[in-house]
């Protein structure tokens, strides 16, 4: 009997101990999470991570702080070998959109896609043509018959803006002067300083821009009209083939530990799923819902790598080995 009395304060023992430590999962996270934006402020990056931020905080979906830093340069390149130096740790989510592609394609940075963990894509958002309000340019017509070569802003190199730029002007027949910038802030600058004729920019850089009257979209670059831009017609709608959009999505670094990415996983998927993520970033800033898990992004980055290989070699784009 004693015996049998030791074994069952032993279980008991163990079950209350159980109960007092936290399962693994719950090791994660040990501090605030960073969020990572490959660009400067008013970016795309950025307003997508702030947004994130924002929403997390006011649904209160996790009790971690979180922090969003900027890391802009090289296209990208500067925010990659940052959260690449913090491989193993999960504490990091950064912004991913073409450049997270592209710019290893065209620049030799050293890495890849596939040197960071795929954690969610969140949507896809197309390409503008914007001008000034004040531009004499007011049609896609204006453009092809300018009479002289225009200068364009767009993101870096090799980017979604630069391909769609080539696009434009091979559709159109007519030659135009690609200028690249570090982050679509800088675009919408160049343009509204009268540096640049018109620029290729995602709609939520400028929807405020083109809200208070200060520039005109011309051209959207989806198969159909956005919601967002009804009055803003297509490229194809006006003859012209010419369809291009960047995918939205979140990557943390390499070789994080398995609780680490199901905590990260887990948060992306409830923060898209709140009402507040539709009202407040998507319809706002003209994205298209588009969301795919870890292991789906994981599989579109794969597919996405390489029709931007091809696209980028048929353009004399690919870094040279």
């Amino acid at each position: 009997m004693f015996s049998k009395s030791l074994k069952t304060a032993a279980v008991f023992s163990a079950l209350v101990v159980a109960a007092i430590l936290p399962v693994k999962a719950a090791d994660f996270p040990t501090r605030g999470i960073e969020f990572v934006a490959g660009y400067g402020p008013g970016g795309g990056h950025d307003t997508m991570l702030r947004s994130m931020a924002k929403i997390i905080r006011e649904t209160k979906l996790v009790d971690a702080s979180i922090n969003v830093v900027n890391k802009p340069g090289g296209g990208g390149a500067t925010s990659l070998g940052y959260l690449s130096s913090h491989a193993g740790d999960g504490h990091y989510l950064m912004a991913a959109t073409s450049s997270f592609i592209t710019t290893p394609l065209t620049a030799d940075v050293g890495l890849s896609y596939k040197d960071f963990t795929p954690i969610a894509r969140l949507g896809i958002d197309p390409t503008l043509l914007v001008v000034p309000s004040s531009s004499p340019i007011k049609s896609l017509d204006d453009i092809k018959n300018a009479g002289r070569v225009l200068n364009v802003a767009g993101g870096g190199r090799g980017q979604i803006e630069h391909i769609a730029t080539i696009m434009v002007s091979e559709a159109m027949g007519v030659k135009l002067n690609f200028i690249p910038f570090q982050g679509d802030g800088e675009v919408a600058s160049a343009l509204l300083g009268g540096q640049v004729d018109f620029a290729m920019i995602n709609p939520g850089a400028v929807s405020e821009f083109i809200k208070s009257g200060r520039m005109t979209a011309i051209a959207i670059s989806t198969e159909e009209r956005a919601e967002m831009f009804p009055d803003v017609p297509t490229f194809k709608e006006k003859g012209y083939d010419v369809v291009a959009s960047v995918f939205r999505g979140v990557v943390a670094a390499k070789d994080i530990p398995a609780e680490a990415k199901a905590y990260l996983t887990d948060l992306v998927e409830r923060l898209q799923a709140t009402p507040e993520w539709k009202t407040q970033y998507l319809q706002p800033n003209g994205i298209i819902a588009g969301y795919l898990d870890a292991d789906a992004f994981a599989a579109y980055l794969e597919q996405t790598n390489n029709i931007y290989q091809t696209n980028l070699s048929n353009l004399g784009l690919l870094k040279k080995n």
